[in-house]
């Protein structure tokens, strides 16, 4: 896929979310033509552009819930 859009998030009050920051969430459109909300990681949240390749990594919660989420294509 390709960043859509995106933004770069700073501050979180939120104690589920503080320890995060920096983090980036954004827009990907994946090929197929749809576009979902994610984030973007395995970078430096200033690195990353509109247009950039990305591609899907897995965050693995438990045994049954994945989360995806985008790295930059290598």
């Amino acid at each position: 896929g390709t960043v859509w859009t995106y933004t770069v998030t700073y501050r979180n009050q939120d104690p589920g979310f503080r320890h995060l920051v920096p983090y980036v969430m954004a827009y990907v459109e994946l090929e197929e033509g749809i576009k979902m909300m994610t984030n973007i990681v395995d970078c430096d949240p200033e690195s990353v552009r509109i247009g950039m390749p990305v591609e899907v990594t897995f965050d693995d919660v438990n045994e049954n819930i994945s989360i995806p989420h985008f790295k930059p294509r290598s």
